[in-house]
């Protein structure tokens, strides 16, 4: 199985996928990205097939086709469960209450910067994300 700890970054904004994985690569982690909801959705789904599971999803809140919300519901349905990061660009973002989705472990404002980010996944793997779902 490949080294680094596999993150999936879902984000429409291609600056933000782009800077984010180069922080995330040069800190270690193997980074797939998605452009929305339902590519994340699908990415996730061929990694677990391939038995090399995301052990972390960073999502945007608001992305086309498909928000960050309704692919943290859809992942619910499938019972697929990870730890989740949620950026989003509201500092009180709406319907993101954490009882509701109990998966999400830190919610972020945009913008973050990208050594913020590493050092916000570092506390997410501590906290037991590194272990299979």
């Amino acid at each position: 199985m490949p080294k680094g700890m596999h993150i999936l970054l879902a984000d429409d904004e291609t600056a933000f996928r782009f800077s984010a994985s180069i922080a995330l690569r040069g800190a270690g982690y193997r980074v797939s990205v998605a452009r929305n909801g339902r590519e994340a959705f699908s990415r996730i789904v061929k990694a677990r097939d391939a038995g090399d599971p995301v052990r972390v999803l960073v999502t945007d809140q608001q992305m086309p086709e498909m928000t960050g919300l309704e692919l943290i519901s859809l992942l619910r349905e499938e019972g697929i469960r990870i730890p989740i990061v949620v950026v989003s660009a509201y500092a009180d973002p709406p319907g993101v209450p954490g009882s509701q989705h109990g998966d999400i472990r830190e919610l972020i404002e945009k913008p973050i910067e990208p050594g913020a980010l590493v050092a916000c996944l570092k506390r997410v793997s501590v906290s037991g994300a590194g272990r299979p779902a």
